[in-house]
């Protein structure tokens, strides 16, 4: 029970404060942007063909019990590359979609269509771990998570060679299963330079027995193009400083504000930790539905910032979405 009163006060933040923005790096000339060339993988078929006999529901559950969030902490950039659009018209991409009643069974003080994803190596052990959430889309079957969860950024590679993602995952409750990845895409941008206004990216599922994942859980609308003066609900699963992991939390109807003293980023005043990496930020929360439309996700957050991050969503996001729908 007290866990249970954790999250549902979570990490309440009023919506009318506003934090100081911290001194940054004094402002560069605009440089171009980046060309954009379009990376995906996917899953081996010789992964996918003994995924069952090797992932057992036992292994899973081991996995998701020992498994640490993936970690990402570089330096923030020292020189200010404004490069984004911001005066593009907003733009819905695509509208949230609940799932059929029937299918929605799990009572939990969590939102269906948020969860876990997992990365797998090529040794077959798990890396690690970040948030994601689901997507509407035409195929069903599409999350969005931080790009740094599913790619190392420049000089490396992909993180993981398989993954899956369990909705709603609260505790060792797994009430909709698990999801296997189909393939995962990201703009070069990041492979190439680490570049911080691309750390996001799609991941295409698997059905699993119950169904396509929006089918199952529902999925979230997409937005771009929002501006920077958006009222959010922030989701993760932090797990340092403190926190669980095998639990989410959230930032109630916070602000977010025009985080460009370091590259195209907005902020918001809410403190999650590592592992709440890749989690929504969702405008127009429906409470009754747990849907909304996804402006950002967490890009870098901690206590040492008193703030998290995302990139800025602009017609980018929206190229890639429809690259993968």
């Amino acid at each position: 029970m007290q866990r249970l009163r954790g999250i549902i006060v979570a990490v309440l933040l009023g919506s009318g404060a506003a934090l100081a923005a911290p001194t940054g790096p004094a402002a560069a000339a605009p440089t171009s942007e980046p060309k954009l060339e379009r990376l995906s993988a996917r899953a081996e078929p010789a992964q996918v063909a003994t995924r069952s006999a090797r992932w057992t529901k036992a292994r899973i559950d081991e996995a998701i019990e020992t498994a640490k969030p993936i970690q990402y902490s570089p330096a923030l950039p020292t020189t200010q590359k404004r490069t984004k659009d911001f005066t593009a018209p907003a733009r819905t991409i695509a509208p949230p979609a609940a799932a059929p009643r029937s299918a929605t069974t799990a009572a939990l003080p969590a939102p269906a269509t948020h969860g876990r994803m997992y990365a797998i190596t090529a040794d077959d052990s798990v890396l690690g771990w970040c948030s994601a959430s689901v997507i509407n889309s035409g195929q069903r079957n599409l999350i969005m998570t931080a790009a740094h969860c599913l790619h190392s950024g420049e000089g490396g590679d992909w993180a993981f060679v398989d993954a899956f993602f369990v909705p709603q995952l609260y505790g060792d409750s797994q009430p909709y299963g698990v999801f296997w990845a189909s393939s995962w895409t990201i703009w070069s941008p990041w492979s190439d330079d680490s570049d911080d206004d691309y750390d996001y990216g799609f991941v295409n599922l698997y059905a699993n027995d119950r169904g396509n994942v929006a089918d199952v859980v529902g999925a979230n609308g997409l937005r771009v193009n929002n501006g920077y003066d958006n009222t959010v609900v922030v989701w993760g699963y932090p797990a340092d400083d403190g926190y669980p992991g095998d639990v989410p939390y959230y930032c109630d109807r916070v602000t977010t504000y025009d985080g460009s003293w370091w590259d195209s980023y907005v902020y918001v005043g809410c403190i999650l930790t590592g592992g709440a990496s890749g989690g929504p930020w969702l405008e127009d929360y429906n409470y009754s539905n747990s849907l909304g439309y996804v402006i950002g996700l967490t890009s870098r957050a901690g206590v040492d910032f008193d703030y998290s991050l995302s990139p800025y969503f602009d017609d980018d996001v929206a190229d890639l979405y429809h690259e993968v729908d």
